[in-house]
């Protein structure tokens, strides 16, 4: 009789969790390791007072099939709401509402004829084409289709809060794209939808982890991975507390940096140049729980010289979070390099600083309103879709034939989310799962 093939998947993030599924659906004695004390990764969540709240903001777009999909497998397809979203841009003091097109049109830090460009250029870049846009720089791109004024306004820090430093080697293919996916979630000119999971991304996370040990996968939790063992070109394993776990195929879903650190012997060549090329970012966020709203968007685009971040997510004003009993919950993130000044202020200067600034969004705002804050960082959260992506990112299938990465550079020129991070999750079941002589089911 046929032994079982053993398979390692490395990472218990949404892209670990869902590989880890796809390979125990096939028949393969899964084991999934995580660093951490819980499954989740960035979409992970920790307790806030008594409730458990996700470290940092994610919401769901129209179009997100793999993971709406991946509800309805396990059963959770009533825990995914819908509702109506707003967004608004705080410029030089003000703070004007800015979805609909009415609202464009009445939005005064541009010109009329700006606006108007405005409006038609979102149109017209919707209806471009991937292909033609990959090569060409985000910057140059937007300026020329919106003109340098609305770029400054509405756009420049957009760049500035996603990319910081790299924001000058963009390509133009990611707004496109950003676009393309927000418009899935227009319902009509006036209205935007978006979702959330009830009891957030731990609900569909943890889920899937229950699905997957019914399975017979196991799951090791503060399980820190040492090494990635290649014999004779193929990967035989993967050393863990001192431990090595025979593997006859593993898949990692660690970050790029990580993953060369875990593999000391891997092959030089084209593959492993561009793993070192592609540049990551860090995410600072600030996390508050208040007794009062600070507006009733839920996003705001903030461009203003006194005010230190670009945006700003009130979470509850999408998900009402009713066990907070009233409170809200906000986010205010800030991609930047570990290497930044601001990637190590203290906690208490971050708070100090970021209310300051919410007092000029809402003049009402007072430190008072804090129940409770906490700072987040991770240094490798954002990598850089560079304008060669299409030909530059690496594939799931590295050299070493029973070895397979995901990483969320793989999704460009679209942006990290929960489902695209399924779906990469899915795919590498696959391959993993045909390497091993078990197509996936």
């Amino acid at each position: 009789m046929a032994m079982t093939k053993k398979a390692v998947v490395i990472g218990g993030g949404p892209a670990g969790i869902k590989a880890a599924h796809g390979l125990a659906k096939a028949g393969l004695a899964v084991t999934l390791l995580e660093s951490a004390p819980v499954l989740g990764g960035l979409a992970s969540s920790f307790d806030v007072q008594g409730v458990s709240i996700e470290r940092y903001y994610h919401f769901i777009c129209r179009g997100d099939d793999d993971l709406v999909e991946t509800l309805a497998e396990i059963g959770l397809q009533d825990r995914l709401h819908w509702k109506d979203s707003r967004m608004a841009y705080f410029v030089d003091g003000a703070l004007y509402p800015f979805l609909t097109p009415t609202e464009l049109l009445s939005f005064s830090p541009l010109a009329f004829h700006d606006r108007i460009r405005a409006g038609l250029a979102v149109k017209l870049a919707q209806r471009q084409s991937e292909e033609r846009l990959a090569p060409l720089l985000a910057i140059d791109w937007l300026k020329a289709q919106f003109g340098e004024k609305a770029y400054r306004v509405i756009w420049e820090p957009l760049m500035r809060f996603k990319f910081s430093e790299h924001a000058e080697t963009i390509s133009a293919a990611w707004i496109w794209a950003r676009m393309v996916r927000l418009s899935r979630s227009r319902r009509s000119p006036w209205r935007e939808e978006l979702g959330y999971i009830e009891g957030g991304s731990q609900t569909v996370l943890n889920g899937l982890g229950r699905d997957f040990e019914a399975k017979g996968g196991r799951i090791l939790l503060k399980a820190d991975v040492e090494q990635i063992v290649l014999d004779g070109g193929r990967a035989s394993g993967v050393r863990v507390a001192g431990e090595t776990l025979p593997a006859d195929v593993v898949v990692s879903t660690v970050t790029t940096s990580r993953f060369r650190q875990l593999t000391p012997r891997f092959p030089e060549g084209p593959y492993l140049d561009g793993l070192r090329r592609i540049p990551t970012i860090g995410i600072f966020c600030l996390f508050l729980r208040l007794k009062e709203s600070v507006t009733p968007y839920f996003w705001v685009n903030a461009n203003d010289p006194r005010v230190p971040f670009a945006g700003m997510i009130e979470y509850t004003n999408l998900n009402p979070l009713p066990e907070l009993g009233g409170d809200r919950i906000l986010y205010v993130p800030q991609y930047l390099s570990a290497e930044d000044p601001r990637y190590a202020q203290d906690d208490e200067t971050v708070l100090r600083r970021y209310c300051d600034a919410l007092a000029l969004v809402n003049p009402a705002f007072d430190r008072s309103w804090v129940r409770f804050f906490a700072v987040f960082r991770d240094r490798y959260a954002q990598p850089i879709c560079l304008t060669d992506y299409r030909t530059a990112t690496p594939t799931i299938a590295t050299p070493v034939p029973n070895l397979f990465l995901t990483d969320s550079c793989q999704l460009h020129p679209h942006d990290r989310s929960i489902s695209g991070s399924f779906g990469l999750g899915k795919e590498a079941a696959r391959l993993a799962a045909a390497a091993a002589g078990a197509p996936a089911r």
